[in-house]
């Protein structure tokens, strides 16, 4: 495994130019700072699409299973698990698998149940008889000791922690722990790209709502850049005409597609 700088603050780097960079993102699914940097990451993925790839990791350390084990009373509530069945159908429909179960644990503070897990599941449009039985398969095991290994290699302790890699493979790695500031991910990346970046811009704002299926103000201001007045301008026009409605948990405000009457 390649050796990785640790960078806790914006400061000069030297990086050799690519065309890819991946990024490892270690996550705790009950951690509200990774809960709060799923924006961080959304914009990226939005504005850099054609550069970057994403892998989500559940930070496989035992303080983590153990809060995972805790939450759980069968192995089909354990989110850990799920979320390694989940990946075996894709990346894609994994983090959207999570993005559903982290909109019920995060604003709403629910305990996971079986019922939860399927039920986001579903939402994420997994193959539900092939999601059972691989949450309960060796499979999803074996890939939690392969995390395990990537983790400790990378000398991951805390969450979350996000390392970049890029094409060139006599390349240090970086990584970022913690929640920064938006820019210093975006100068990693333009620092790393071997020519000029074109960013793609985000969807309407009703069409990101919808997708996502619940959304705070705040992870819409990371997105769109918007001043508050402009941003709740435009909420409550979405919301005259139907299309979003807001709804308020005890952790504030959040937003989601106008339920049909």
């Amino acid at each position: 495994m390649k050796h990785l700088q640790v960078i806790h603050n914006e400061k000069c780097l030297s990086l050799q130019p690519v065309k890819k960079v991946e990024i490892y993102s270690f996550f705790d699914p009950f951690c509200k700072d990774c809960w709060e940097l799923k924006a961080v990451l959304r914009k990226l993925q939005i504005e850099y699409s054609q550069y970057v790839e994403i892998k989500q990791i559940l930070l496989p350390t035992l303080r983590v299973l153990t809060k995972c084990q805790a939450q759980s009373t069968t192995e089909d509530d354990n989110i850990a698990l799920a979320y390694k069945a989940a990946e075996l159908q894709g990346r894609k429909k994994a983090g959207m698998f999570l993005r559903f179960v982290q909109n019920e644990i995060m604003p709403k503070q629910d305990i996971i149940t079986r019922e939860l897990i399927m039920d986001c599941a579903q939402k994420a449009r997994l193959d539900i008889e092939t999601f059972q039985t691989d949450i309960k398969s060796v499979h999803v095991t074996n890939s939690l000791k392969v995390d395990q290994h990537i983790s400790r290699e990378m000398e991951v302790t805390m969450s979350p922690t996000l390392v970049f890699f890029n094409e060139n493979f006599e390349d240090d790695g970086l990584k970022v722990e913690g929640i920064q500031q938006y820019a210093i991910y975006t100068y990693i990346i333009n620092e790393m790209i071997s020519h000029t970046i074109e960013k793609e811009l985000p969807p309407k704002i009703d069409e990101y709502i919808i997708e996502n299926e619940l959304v705070s103000e705040s992870e819409l201001e990371i997105i769109y850049e918007w001043p508050k007045n402009v941003l709740s301008r435009e909420l409550k026009k979405l919301k005259l005409m139907n299309k979003i409605e807001a709804v308020t948990y005890h952790t504030g405000q959040y937003w989601r597609k106008k339920e049909a009457m």
